[in-house]
C-alpha cells in the first residue's frame, strides 16, 4: 500500500496547474462567510486569511471574508505546494499551526465559497472553486507525509505487484467458484 499511495502522489501533482489559473481571476472581489467545524476554531480559520493578506473577521461562529479571488487563489496553491513538498515548517512559521490545518482552513474556505458561488447562481466561478479544492487542496491534505516516487522510478516492483495482485484475484475466484460447485451450487441458466 505505502508503494502505491506513493506513484499516486507522485502522479497527481496538479497544483502547479491551479496556481496559474490564479490570473484568470485576478481582480475579481469576493465576500463570503467560511464555516468552521468541529476540527477548526473560526479563530484559526480567521488567523489564516488574515495571515495571509485577507480580510477576515469572526461573527456568529463563522468568518467573513474578503478579498481578490485571483490573489486568494495564488496564496491556497503556494500553501497546498508548500504541504504538498513536506515544507511544513514554512507554514507554521507563517500561520502558528500545522500545515496540514492551514490547508485544511483553506479548504473550508474554497467549500464555502463554492456554496456562496452557487447560491448567487454563478455556475462557472463555483467550478472554479471546487477546482482548487480538488486538485490542489485534497492532494495536498491527503499526501501529506508520505513521500512522491514515479512509476519509471518503481517500474520492477510495480509490474511485479500488479501481476500477482491480478494473478491472486484469478486464483481466488476460481477457489470459491470450486468451492460452490463442491457444495451443489451452481450458476446456469434454469430451464
Amino acid at each position: 500500500d505505502d508503494l502505491f499511495n506513493m506513484l499516486s502522489k507522485g502522479s497527481s501533482y496538479y497544483i502547479p496547474a491551479v496556481a496559474e489559473t490564479a490570473d484568470s481571476v485576478r481582480g475579481q472581489e469576493v465576500s463570503f462567510k467560511a464555516k468552521p467545524d468541529e476540527f477548526v476554531t473560526p479563530d484559526e480559520l480567521a488567523r489564516v486569511f488574515t495571515a495571509a493578506g485577507f480580510e477576515a473577521e469572526t461573527a456568529d461562529g463563522k468568518v467573513k471574508v474578503h478579498g481578490d479571488l485571483g490573489a486568494l487563489t495564488a496564496v491556497a496553491a503556494a500553501d497546498a505546494d508548500a504541504l504538498y513538498k513536506e515544507d511544513t515548517a514554512a507554514l507554521a512559521s507563517k500561520y502558528g499551526m500545522d500545515g496540514r490545518k492551514v490547508v485544511y482552513c483553506w479548504y473550508l474556505g474554497f467549500k464555502s465559497l463554492e456554496k456562496a458561488f452557487l447560491e448567487e447562481g454563478k455556475g462557472p466561478e463555483a467550478v472554479f472553486a471546487k477546482k482548487v479544492t480538488l486538485k490542489a487542496l485534497e492532494p495536498a491534505y491527503n499526501f501529506a507525509g508520505i513521500p512522491a516516487a514515479k512509476i519509471s522510478e518503481r517500474l520492477g516492483i510495480s509490474v511485479f505487484l500488479l501481476t500477482f495482485y491480478v494473478f491472486y484475484t484469478m486464483w481466488y475466484g476460481f477457489a470459491v467458484m470450486f468451492l460452490f460447485e463442491g457444495l451443489g451450487i451452481s450458476a446456469s441458466k434454469g430451464h
